[in-house]
């Protein structure tokens, strides 16, 4: 079944505003150790890019740049109010995401049919999902489906935290924009990069702080999981074991990655062992999906800055026998024809931000 993420009213119910700047939108990616910006515009009903840009925290907290950091709300909105001016961007009306940390997304099953006795049903069904009161999240769901021989629904239930929606809405307005879109990372990954062609496909989005796996099946979320292969910590295993400062692994992890020459063995090594025991975890994951709903993953998509790693594709295509490819969310965008070769290279970095920025153009239409 098709799987329209508009569906999700609680957690993402938004403004509608008619204006003459409604055309305008940007997206924001608040990341570990960066922000990224897009701001698109509809142009005769096509979205197209006006400007985009990335600017790296590790400064603004007085550490290295590829560290993750851990900002105060004032200096996310100081760094925020930057990387607007430094890109040019101008529009008011923005959607943003909340991270995977911050959120929980699980499909469960609650034992009814009947579709009106789900509400009242689901706070009972998710405490045994949800590790942390449910007075501290807001919760949405969506029906994927019932079982009429086990007389149950499968229900897709998210939560984020209702700090991080206090801390995200505070720094909008702090900001001076206008939310009109809000929405967990994953949904905003998958309006960018999925095609309506893609059957069962997967997601590995790797972060500056953890690797997140999602199994998208026509369009829908059918599993998660996260592993602790982030960016930063691989820059951390290069710098104490080559005994160099941060900055300096930083720059040799980004310059020679999984394939450099014979040169640079070394680095291949010690970056394999700190992403092999996490890539078998993935494998399994995948593996045992595949097994249990009797599917094939068509292909792995890469999104998120880490996976720009030099030779990462090559090596999880062999270790997970399934074709890999890189996310194209400009794809989803209309840009002039110079700029292509760049924002194919840029893409997987700016797969969140491109999904919250057509979110907030999807909202006004």
């Amino acid at each position: 079944m098709a799987f329209d993420l508009s569906t999700l009213k609680t957690l993402f119910k938004a403004q509608t505003i008619i204006a003459s700047d409604a055309e305008v939108f940007l997206g924001v990616d608040i990341g570990a150790s960066s922000i990224k910006v897009v701001q698109i515009k509809n142009v005769r009903n096509v979205p197209t890019l006006e400007t985009y840009g990335e600017l790296q925290l590790g400064p603004y907290e007085g550490v290295d740049i590829g560290r993750g950091t851990h900002l105060p709300q004032n200096k996310l909105v100081e760094a925020l109010v930057d990387i607007l001016r430094e890109s040019g961007a101008t529009g008011k009306q923005v959607g943003y995401a909340f991270s995977y940390n911050a959120s929980f997304t699980n499909t469960i099953i609650i034992p009814t049919l009947d579709q009106k006795q789900i509400p009242p049903m689901l706070p009972v069904e998710a405490r045994k999902y949800i590790p942390i009161s449910l007075s501290k999240v807001t919760l949405d769901w969506v029906a994927l489906g019932t079982d009429e021989k086990e007389k149950n629904s499968k229900i897709l239930l998210t939560a984020v935290y209702n700090e991080a929606i206090e801390k995200y809405e505070s720094i909008m307005k702090g900001v001076g924009l206008t939310t009109i879109a809000r929405e967990i990372e994953i949904f905003s990954t998958i309006r960018s990069v999925i095609s309506p062609r893609d059957e069962v496909v997967v997601i590995l989005d790797w972060g500056a702080s953890s690797t997140r796996l999602y199994i998208i099946d026509k369009g829908v979320v059918r599993k998660t999981h996260s592993v602790l292969i982030s960016g930063t910590e691989l820059t951390n295993i290069l710098a104490k074991n080559l005994k160099i400062d941060f900055a300096v692994a930083e720059e040799a992890k980004r310059t020679y990655g999984l394939a450099g020459n014979s040169n640079e063995i070394r680095i291949q090594k010690l970056l394999i062992q700190g992403i092999e025991r996490g890539l078998h975890e993935l494998n399994t994951v995948i593996t045992r999906y595949e097994r249990d709903e009797k599917v094939t993953v068509s292909k792995i998509i890469f999104s998120g800055g880490g996976s720009l790693l030099n030779g990462l594709d090559t090596y999880v295509e062999d270790m997970f026998s399934h074709s890999v490819e890189k996310a194209n969310p400009f794809s989803k965008v209309a840009y002039p024809a110079f700029l292509e070769d760049i924002l194919i290279v840029a893409g997987p970095s700016f797969s969140v931000a491109i999904g919250t920025a057509l979110r907030a153009l999807q909202n006004t239409q």
